[in-house]
């Protein structure tokens, strides 16, 4: 299991990440009942109920996005029912979620290896939306031809079955479009549409007998007129003159836009001076904020240099003993270094040579008062980035097995940072894990006597219980 914190790997049987102490017994909760979604999903998948398995599916995957087997399975179902493209996007999906060992590759290579398949998908879906729009145009014979001619290119396209269906009933032809309707039902025995249009064509059926014969009576004495009513308005005024005037305009002002604008853009920026040029990719407010922090950088880089400077004419000027020289040496490097990397962008900043010279500088043997003053300002700004560094590098180490190389690293992270109570009790694992109980004890202790708050106390007194046995 994953830490949804951290992101570290976890036995499933902890209740708390052994790294950042986090409780995960409610997101185990939401994992399993996202599993159980799948597992409904996947049982009405089986017996057809496709569209209570979409529902199903579309649960499980609120719960938890990166269900993969829940996305692939919703992928499926839903190129079993002709929606070809939303089966894509549900394993393009799932394969960003899970690039490797996904079976999603196996569905993508297999519908798209298949070109001829795969341009009679796109050609069905084309005629079904032009079938849909001369429909609303009120064109139901050349929606209905087309629409035959989609069904027959993917022959599991519901949509398409049931809007070939409702404009049957539309025409009058009843008995064919119930035919198209249980079809629908053979792919998805659930289907609300469609089990709502055969209700229809029953109560119609039914409506009929009794006009023709007076002498039946509708059950319970209630009458079961239907009023039939169109989704569709005939006689629509013909909008197709509008329709060329707009792409007129369109064409018009994508020709300005591409052709004309560019070259008076370029005519403009031309004549001015470069030194006039703003990038309009940022607004005027963020360009300020940024002019603000590169002024508060360099005057925090004005001030450490004058302390630099002070430092550096107060050691050639006192009579500071031989052996202390190489301290304000390496005080003086790790500022330089410090310069150095604060020049260059945040993700390429490296602190661990600095923090490496500043462990080495001994606080008492410093004279100058300023030379404290900036020992301290260096030291917080370097050692809490690199103890942290220092504590990843010894936990994964830890995690491998590799206890003597954690040890290194953990020390280093609980000396640059001594209220890290996770590197204390990595330190005292490490010791336990080699059998140096003497250590362990140690450790252990400092957790419990100097984080009694912690997390880790409770934990820290039972592997010092087993040590002391």
């Amino acid at each position: 299991m994953i830490c949804p914190n951290c992101g570290s790997n976890m036995s499933d049987k902890r209740k708390r990440c052994e790294r950042c102490s986090t409780d995960i017994t409610i997101y185990k909760k939401v994992l399993r009942t996202s599993n159980l979604y799948y597992n409904n999903a996947l049982t009405k998948a089986k017996v057809r109920d496709l569209s209570g398995a979409i529902v199903a599916l579309q649960k499980s995957l609120d719960l938890n996005k990166l269900n993969t087997s829940s996305r692939n399975l919703l992928g499926l179902i839903y190129y079993e029912l002709g929606e070809t493209v939303a089966a894509l996007s549900e394993w393009v999906i799932s394969k960003h979620f899970q690039p490797v060992n996904n079976d999603a590759d196996e569905y993508i290579s297999k519908v798209q290896s298949n070109l001829t398949k795969l341009d009679s998908l796109n050609q069905a879906i084309k005629k079904y939306n032009l079938a849909l729009g001369l429909a609303k145009q009120g064109s139901d014979d050349l929606a209905i031809i087309h629409l035959k001619k989609v069904v027959t290119l993917n022959v599991n396209f519901i949509r398409a079955y049931q809007l070939l269906s409702l404009l049957l009933i539309k025409t009058g032809d009843a008995a064919r479009a119930k035919k198209y309707l249980q079809k629908v039902i053979k792919i998805d025995v659930s289907n609300t549409t469609t089990l709502r249009y055969l209700k229809e064509l029953e109560i119609a059926s039914t409506t009929k007998d009794l006009d023709g014969n007076p002498e039946a009576e509708p059950i319970g004495g209630i009458s079961n007129t239907i009023v039939p009513i169109s989704s569709y308005r005939e006689d629509k005024p013909n909008v197709m003159a509008f329709v060329s005037l707009v792409i007129g305009i369109v064409i018009g002002l994508a020709f300005m836009a591409f052709l004309i604008i560019p070259t008076i853009k370029n005519n403009s920026s031309n004549s001015n001076d470069s030194s006039d040029y703003t990038d309009s990719g940022y607004s005027l407010a963020q360009i300020q904020e940024m002019n603000n922090t590169n002024t508060a950088l360099q005057k925090d880089k004005t001030d450490l240099e004058k302390q630099l400077s002070d430092l550096q004419k107060q050691i050639d000027t006192a009579p500071a003993p031989e052996d202390n020289s190489q301290i304000y040496d390496s005080l003086i490097n790790a500022t330089e270094l410090y310069f150095v990397e604060k020049d260059k962008a945040a993700s390429e900043q490296d602190f661990m040579p600095i923090a490496d010279l500043l462990s080495g500088v001994d606080d008492t043997k410093l004279k100058l008062d300023s030379a404290v003053t900036l020992l301290n300002q260096l030291r917080e700004a370097t050692y809490p980035s690199v103890a942290s560094l220092h504590y990843d590098n010894g936990h994964d180490l830890y995690g491998s097995g590799k206890y003597d190389e954690a040890l290194v690293e953990l020390m280093k992270a609980a000396t640059l940072d001594p209220t890290n109570v996770d590197a204390l009790y990595f330190t005292a694992r490490a010791y336990h894990k080699l059998g140096d109980n003497e250590n362990a004890v140690k450790y252990y202790n400092m957790v419990i006597t100097d984080f009694p708050d912690s997390s880790r106390v409770h934990d820290s007194k039972d592997y010092l219980k087993q040590v002391q046995k």
